[in-house]
């Protein structure tokens, strides 16, 4: 298969699905996949094409100007950029031309994979549209307006005409799915991908440790977000130095917006929680692992609104590949993961069943070790990307008539 890849990650991508999956896993069975990206804060001065992960990546323009100017200046230039699909589509003659999470670029894809033959994909790793209506909404963001606006134009494009027209749908999870097909689109040509983690990354069940209880580090992984209430946090540690006064919590992350750490910092204030909080700020993924593997407990808050509730937990299955303890909330997906690799129940959304379920694990931490230990080997039969690649391979195949 010959593969033109269309993502809205900057060039060089991070995330591990973007990564491991398309840029090692599936080249590795035999896929010439070229990329097309817009230019990462460290790659104005790349030429293009430049190879990555020995992957052809063609780099679109991205301004240097900061501020409101500046996203509007690299908004247009993310839409010139996309124009570039259709002469490569024209020149190379792809077998498949896939797009992730970018609306206008999947109108132009769609059109290119018209003219030459190709079957056009989309990726769709989050509910972008229903994300930005809802922060909109909620004034959770500025010129909320604009983002209204914004999201329905999404919206539209998305579930009238970019869907509709792909000959193939991958989405996170079932329960996107189920959302998905709830606007018309049908679930035969829709695959969920969960998210996963590298082979090499997975421990073993020796690697859960019982949990200090007398000065217990619980940690959070992950970005920061007024939308998921990540500062509810501060207040469960408050809850649970009532019983464990040596508590301490560590958010190992950053917030998407200034405001998404201030809410934060402004609970460690009134909680008087200064001393017990730490913030690290943005990190490597070798650098926040290591702060995992030294806590004692992990926390997985999905706060229960209809936008999260299609996610694909990511930090859930690294704390279980580590052997951690984790306390998780209800969740389409998280509640099935817990339940079939026995290391974990979840619970309500709550400050006090979040607080319980941390000093229930603290009061009988051999009974919490044992349960830690069993992620480790779910994860490496079920969620390395090694076994997802099998997966969508087969599905490339399916849609290519290869089977």
């Amino acid at each position: 298969m010959k593969m033109l890849y269309v993502t809205e990650d900057r060039y060089p991508p991070f995330r591990a699905d973007v990564v491991e999956l398309f840029a090692k896993q599936l080249p590795a069975h035999g896929h010439v996949i070229n990329w097309v990206m817009q230019r990462g804060p460290d790659a104005h001065g790349e030429s293009s094409p430049t190879q990555w992960l020995g992957n052809k990546v063609y780099l679109t323009p991205r301004g240097k100007t900061g501020g409101v100017v500046g996203r509007i200046i690299n908004n247009f230039l993310g839409v010139v950029g996309d124009l570039m699909i259709l002469p490569l589509a024209l020149r190379d003659r792809y077998d498949v031309i896939q797009v992730r999470d970018k609306f206008f670029a999947g109108l132009v894809a769609c059109i290119a994979a018209r003219l030459t033959g190709a079957k056009f994909v989309h990726w769709m790793s989050y509910p972008f549209a229903e994300s930005k209506l809802y922060q909109a909404e909620n004034r959770l963001v500025p010129h909320h307006r604009l983002i209204w606006l914004k999201g329905h134009s999404i919206r539209l494009l998305l579930y009238k005409i970019i869907l509709p027209l792909a000959d193939h749908v991958f989405v996170q999870s079932e329960r996107m799915k189920e959302d998905v097909a709830s606007e018309g689109v049908p679930l035969i040509k829709m695959t969920s991908v969960p998210m996963g983690i590298r082979e090499d990354q997975v421990g073993q069940a020796e690697d859960a440790r019982v949990p200090d209880s007398t000065s217990p580090v619980l940690l959070y992984l992950g970005i920061i977000l007024k939308l998921r209430q990540t500062e509810m946090l501060v207040r469960v540690l408050d809850k649970v130095r009532d019983k464990f006064p040596g508590a301490q919590l560590v958010y190992v992350g950053e917030g998407q917006l200034p405001g998404d750490r201030q809410a934060v910092e402004d609970e460690m204030h009134r909680l008087g929680l200064s001393e017990a909080v730490t913030i690290t700020g943005f990190l490597s993924m070798e650098e926040a692992w290591d702060y995992v593997r030294d806590a004692d407990i992990c926390f997985s808050p999905f706060y229960p609104i209809p936008v999260l509730l299609s996610t694909s937990p990511t930090k859930l299955i690294e704390y279980m590949a580590m052997g951690k303890c984790i306390v998780a909330n209800e969740h389409p997906e998280q509640c099935q993961v817990m339940e079939a690799s026995g290391v974990g129940r979840c619970i309500p959304w709550s400050e006090e069943a979040f607080a319980d379920e941390v000093c229930r694990l603290l009061a009988d931490p051999e009974a919490a070790q044992q349960a830690a230990a069993q992620g480790p080997e779910w994860v490496r039969i079920n969620r390395t990307y090694e076994v997802i690649a099998e997966e969508v391979n087969s599905v490339y195949k399916r849609i290519l008539g290869q089977e």
